[in-house]
């Protein structure tokens, strides 16, 4: 099992480094170890990695860009995140993506990535017990070495022509989810034994099937998949995706990449028969105003009614009936962002708070939908986290004017007629924290998604946001969030430079 390391502490690096090291298994290589997630990205690519460990923050590029950026060039790499306990939700985030293991750094030993490493491998060991000649012991085909010899054209054209492929007949593809049921693998068998079409063993991809068929008559490729789509139906099967007509066998894999791609909306819609030629016609999401409302929605919690609040999450959660495939992983990572955040409210005012499902587990819009409305439930359960007028008030007056360098708790008394005394204390009282300190973290929280999402200069953000000097927002920033204005600027240019 090839492993990379990626780090940007040195002590940490090393000391996994030797912990591995000194476990002394013979299955395990370290092949690199990275001090960012650039780094990590072109050494996993050069040595095709089997598990990256990870730190969920790193310069340039995060362990959760890393992770998304790995998946689709090497589609069976698994992964372990390191995290600070100031990060445990981006590290449930990576849990949605596919890691297999997260440690908190201050608690992590040395036997704990041994175990972890140990679990993966033999894992990875039971899906292939007993494969033979690439086909795993259920009789799907493995093209895990196709992966592995991606720039070697003729091992690739080899592999296909053993397994039957023909190359001089046209062929699609049609991908879907397994699910290892006995009606799947019924209507995969039938499907085969009637179509007088050549169709090939289907391929298993981690949890993806991919149906390769093949004709000299793109009439009767159209055929055999409108009569596989109405059996697909009659046991609720789900998404299935069909690619484009196409030739040769170079085109295979880009075409099983696409389809796979296309089972992304999987997340979106429970059914359906999507061609990826669809795709086109789709228009990209308006990302700002959905990141906008997003923000809106968490910041009004407590303060706006709750009726307010979950008509404003119906109608934000509305934006992803139609998604393009391009806005498919950003939009499906705002949905599960939004259920974590929830969750992190209820976990603040509740400390008994336990979650009732697996981050893991969210792979549906309705889903996340329907817990969001749940939480919202539960936040405004009683009256014990309701706030009094006044609160609501001061909150939606720092939300519109914190922009302005003179808003001061005296002029938010002044604005709603109580006293500066008064509305102190009921402010501490109610949300846990003194107005200054509630007024710096909005300010922050704005100053991050301006970062992140516009090309203003630092400086111009500082003062978009009320502070006085650029030099004070940027100390502050670094003392509050962990990091330098000029690092997480850095993380959006990783982004704009991926898309």
């Amino acid at each position: 099992m090839k492993i990379l390391i990626a780090d940007d502490e040195t002590p940490i690096r090393e000391w996994i480094q030797f912990s591995i090291e000194r476990g002394n298994n013979p299955d395990f290589e370290i092949v690199g170890v990275a001090e960012n997630g650039n780094e990590a990205f072109e050494l996993a690519v050069k040595y095709q990695v089997d598990t990256v460990i990870t730190d969920i923050k790193m310069p340039g590029m995060d362990g959760l860009m890393l992770m998304k950026k790995l998946l689709a060039e090497i589609p069976y790499v698994s992964f372990i995140i390191l995290t600070n306990h100031a990060e445990f939700s981006y590290a449930r985030e990576a849990i949605t993506y596919g890691a297999r293991k997260y440690f908190l750094k201050s608690e992590l030993r040395g036997q704990d990535i041994l175990k972890a490493l140990m679990e993966i491998h033999e894992s990875n060991e039971t899906l292939i017990k007993g494969k033979k000649e690439d086909c795993y012991f259920s009789g799907f085909l493995d093209i895990y070495t196709c992966y592995c010899h991606m720039e070697d054209a003729e091992f690739v054209s080899g592999f296909w022509k053993k397994h039957q492929f023909r190359k001089d007949e046209m062929f699609c593809v049609a991908a879907f989810k397994s699910t290892d049921s006995w009606d799947q693998n019924g209507l995969l068998d039938d499907f085969i034994k009637e179509q007088k079409i050549h169709i090939l063993r289907p391929v298993l991809r981690n949890e993806n099937i991919y149906l390769i068929l093949q004709s000299e008559d793109e009439r009767k490729l159209e055929e055999s998949l409108a009569a596989f789509y109405e059996k697909w139906n009659e046991i609720g099967g789900g998404i299935l995706v069909i690619g484009f007509v196409a030739w040769g066998i170079d085109q295979i894999m880009p075409e099983i990449d696409r389809a796979d791609r296309m089972l992304q909306y999987e997340f979106f819609y429970n059914k359906g028969f999507l061609r990826v030629e669809d795709d086109r016609k789709k228009e990209r999401l308006d990302r700002e105003k959905i990141r906008k409302e997003y923000h809106e929605i968490l910041n009004s919690l407590l303060y706006d009614e709750e009726d307010k609040i979950c008509k404003a999450i119906v109608l934000w959660f509305d934006y992803f009936k139609e998604v393009c495939l391009e806005d498919t992983d950003w939009a499906k990572e705002i949905c599960i962002k939004f259920v974590i955040r929830l969750e992190e409210k209820c976990a603040e005012h509740f400390p008994d708070y336990q979650e009732e499902h697996k981050v893991a587990k969210l792979q549906a819009m309705d889903m996340c939908r329907s817990i969001c409305m749940k939480l919202i439930s539960l936040l405004y359960s009683g009256n014990k986290f309701s706030y009094s007028q006044s609160i609501r008030e001061t909150v939606q007056y720092i939300h519109q004017n914190y922009a302005s360098k003179d808003l001061s708790l005296k002029v938010v008394a002044q604005a709603i007629y109580r006293s500066p005394e008064y509305l102190s204390r009921l402010f501490k009282a109610e949300t846990g924290r003194n107005f200054s300190n509630y007024l710096m973290l909005y300010r922050l929280e704005r100053a991050r998604s301006l970062l992140l999402n516009t090309d203003m200069k630092i400086y111009e953000i500082a003062y978009a946001v009320g502070f006085t000097t650029p030099s004070y927002f940027s100390k502050v920033y670094h003392d509050y969030m962990g990091m330098t204005p000029e690092l997480a600027r850095s993380q959006k240019i990783d982004r704009k430079s991926k898309n």
